[in-house]
């Protein structure tokens, strides 16, 4: 007898409509089989015989048996063994990790490990981790930048909720645009990501979510202060309304450093004085069918630098002098349906809309920039057959204008870029993921850019996770914004007719995620490999005395970055985490294939957490180990060659907190040992000279910074009331 083909579907259920996410459900006396989703979702292949009933088991519960037929769509409800032994389970929020389920390599940070340091915003929430290295792009503006697969962190694609976020203008400074209060946990995922999410991840995507109105505490407050002057202040206020389903917040930000500060006697402040003042304000709704998100954010900073006469007014000396205002307002809104009895489709809207203006000076050269950008990101999420194959198709639209200008020298442009992609998943629920996509977009000055990606996640064995990557990404460079520490400088600027071109690279990675017991207690072992190459970048060659030259790649530039890192908790509540970086990374500059500056071959990373049983303290002790980099081959005005490698240097953090029942105290103290780069700028004594280069940084440029704080939470407590 032939059997239709159609697939038996439906859900598996507990007695109280619960979905249980990972029944097993197979046929008698077959090998034919499945597993239920993270919604109880299942399908399975009809059987070869009418006679062959479905057997449904769970862990816990009764294992059942259902006479179906072939296209039934059925509801399955398991019932609990009637006697059970009572299990106590203990478990605590990781502060760190990398997933095991994920198909890229991806590193969840949460709010405790953002608790190690004071993480007063973004560029500070890094501290503790070996993958992203953070560091002072200049010693004049303030400004930070990381590096990820020992590249620039502009050719990481940064995200807020998966909507574009730090990036073109706000490249300098965007990293102190989110405060580290308002983090509720940041994804690093290294190499080739999701086609869904864009295409400007080169080497990888991070990705900021904030604080949640739905589930966050009614107030968050913190305050800091540390011993060079500056004051920090956040207040988060949430509220849950009493239909359950809208939830509003309101997260604000205000920092300022306005001691004038110079340690090193260069006649320079060591830090520039900064005002900055943000905001986020959001709706949520979580309806039965429908979710959505809406809000506006808002900055306002003032930053200023320079020499100590330029403060003074003082004529008689050189008043060199730096500041920059920065406006920033954003728009965004997310919806999203589901479809009933379809749990495994839905349509999802992204969209979002900035403006940022930024305009200053840098001595007597003049800096303006402005850009305005829109983006619209629409999804939709099926299955082909069953749950084991799934399907994102879409399309997008990102408009950007820029405006950017530099002394006499100017870079504008107007950008329409619509896209389409498809990205295929396969998972066998068990120990294989494969995720394939590709996307095609239309630059308006540039024409097609073709992008596929592929991610594989194997898991060989039990614990032991084997995964490989490929992707093409690329990027529209802006050239003064991405490169603000070049502008301290008395060098010419040459662009020798530089065009913007797209940046475009090629990602490539391996890695090996073990996790195995000790003393009853998870271990994580993972040994990653990832290499970029270039097929154009935009170079800033200072290779030479005089000049800083731009031009697009001729020749070759990649970077080869291997990271081994293990964690363990040998015993309850102390973790160790350590871990070493090596870096390849070389562009051919001036005609010559060579290392590219301020990029440390070696890295080694230490951390260690502990926290007491009874008395609410925490330790934690953070070592980090920097190799030596190449300079460029630069004399400064006493006769000194620049062009030699750094030291090998350490830099020590630790922190006390003291946890109280709805306040934290938190005291510590970073770059414990002191440790400085000496006379980090060059022809300091003349800054209108032929010599004068603030930008060659590659140490810590003050030494210990002492600071203290306090977290207050006040809990959300929530009436219900009760049916009669």
């Amino acid at each position: 007898m032939t059997f239709s083909q159609h697939p038996v579907t439906g859900i598996v259920q507990d007695e109280n409509g619960t979905p249980l996410m990972g029944a097993n459900l197979y046929w008698a006396q077959s090998q034919t089989g499945t597993i239920t989703d993270t919604s109880g979702y299942f399908s399975i292949a009809p059987p070869d015989s009418m006679v062959n009933p479905l057997i449904v088991s769970y862990i816990g519960y009764q294992t059942d048996t259902f006479l179906v037929s072939p296209g039934d769509r059925v509801k399955i409800t398991l019932n609990p063994y009637a006697l059970l032994n009572t299990i106590v389970i203990e478990a605590t929020t990781q502060r760190s990790f990398y997933s095991s389920q994920t198909a890229s390599l991806t590193e969840y940070l949460t709010q405790k490990e953002f608790r190690k340091a004071a993480c007063c915003n973004l560029s500070e929430s890094f501290e503790t981790n070996a993958s992203v290295d953070v560091s002072f792009t200049d010693a004049l503006t303030g400004a930070k930048h990381i590096q990820m697969l020992g590249l620039d962190g502009k050719y990481v694609q940064l995200t807020t909720e998966l909507l574009p976020s730090i990036r073109v203008l706000a490249a300098p400074f965007g990293l102190t645009y989110i405060a580290g209060p308002w983090l509720e946990s940041i994804q690093i995922s290294k190499g080739a990501g999701s086609v869904v999410n864009g295409f400007e991840a080169v080497t990888g995507q991070i990705n900021i979510e904030l604080r949640k109105p739905e589930d966050d505490k009614r107030l968050h407050l913190n305050v800091y202060a540390n011993h060079m002057g500056r004051a920090d202040a956040n207040a988060i206020f949430s509220h849950r309304f009493r239909n359950g389903k809208w939830s509003t917040s309101f997260l604000w930000h205000g920092d300022i450093l306005a001691t004038k500060i110079d340690h090193n006697n260069d006649s320079f402040l060591d830090m520039p004085l900064v005002k900055q003042t943000s905001f986020v304000h959001r709706w949520k709704y979580n309806g039965d069918r429908i979710e959505t998100m809406f809000g506006i954010k808002g900055l306002i900073e003032d930053r200023e630098g320079g020499n100590l006469p330029y403060f003074r007014n003082d004529t008689l000396f050189p008043m060199y002098g730096f500041g920059m205002q920065t406006w920033r307002a954003e728009g965004f809104w997310k919806f999203g349906i589901f479809f009933p009895g379809q749990e495994w489709k839905s349509i999802g809207i992204q969209t979002t809309g900035i403006y940022h203006d930024q305009r200053g000076f840098f001595g007597n050269k003049k800096y303006t920039g402005t850009h305005s950008h829109a983006y619209l990101n629409i999804i939709y999420q099926s299955i082909i057959s069953n749950t084991k194959h799934k399907i994102k198709t879409g399309a997008s639209f990102m408009f950007d204008q820029v405006v950017e200008s530099f002394d006499s020298s100017s870079f504008n442009r107007t950008e329409f870029i619509p896209g389409a992609y498809v990205e295929y998943t396969f998972d066998n629920l068990r120990n294989l993921t494969l995720v394939a996509g590709g996307r095609v977009d239309y630059h308006s000055m540039f024409g097609f850019f073709p992008l596929p990606r592929i991610n594989l996640r194997w898991e060989i064995t039990k614990g032991l996770i084997m995964r490989i990557s490929g992707g093409r990404g690329w990027r529209v460079p802006s050239l003064f914004a991405e490169n603000t520490p070049l502008l301290v400088s008395s060098r010419n600027l040459v662009f020798n007719g530089y065009e913007i071109k797209p940046e475009v690279a090629w990602n490539y990675g391996a890695s090996m995620q073990y996790t195995f017991q000790v003393r009853k207690r998870d271990a994580v072992l993972v040994l990653d490999f990832f290499r970029t190459d270039f097929t154009n970048q935009l170079l800033a060659d200072r290779e030479s005395q005089s000049e800083i030259r731009f031009y697009n790649l001729v020749g070759a530039s990649y970077s080869n970055v291997l990271q081994f890192s293990f964690s363990i908790e040998p015993i309850k509540k102390f973790e160790i985490r350590v871990a070493y970086k090596w870096q390849d990374v070389r562009a051919t500059l001036s005609g010559i294939l060579q290392e590219v500056p301020l990029v440390s071959t070696h890295k080694a990373f230490v951390n260690l957490s502990y926290t007491t049983p009874k008395w609410g303290f925490t330790f934690d002790v953070t070592a980090k180990i920097n190799g030596p980099s190449r300079l460029p081959d630069i004399i400064d005005p006493s006769g000194h060659t620049w062009g030699t490698y750094t030291p090998w240097y350490p830099v020590f953090n630790a922190q006390i907190t003291k946890d109280f029942k709805i306040l934290s105290w938190y005291v510590g103290c970073e770059n414990i040992g002191g440790y400085t780069q000496h006379s980090p700028i060059i022809g300091a004594q003349n800054p209108f000279g032929n010599d004068f280069d603030a930008s060659l940084i590659w140490a810590p440029l003050f030494g210990q910074m002492f600071y203290t704080g306090l977290r207050f939470d006040l809990e959300y407590k929530q009436k219900i009331k009760q049916s009669q």
